[in-house]
């Protein structure tokens, strides 16, 4: 037997939620690690680290 659509809706919506979260998290920690740089390193990160990785990419 299958199951009645219901639940397969409440499954797809949990699962949803699930992946907004982790998004959210995922986000969180990158501005967490970005802020604690720009606390311990300042106006180098920018000056330095920062140019060079950009200058890296291309």
């Amino acid at each position: 037997m299958s199951a009645p659509p219901q639940i397969e809706i409440q499954n797809a919506t949990s699962a949803s939620r699930l992946g907004l979260w982790l998004l959210a998290g995922g986000f969180g920690l990158l501005l967490a690690a970005g802020l604690l740089l720009w606390w311990r390193e300042g106006d180098r990160l920018f000056a330095d680290g920062l140019i060079a990785a950009l200058l890296a990419c291309f």
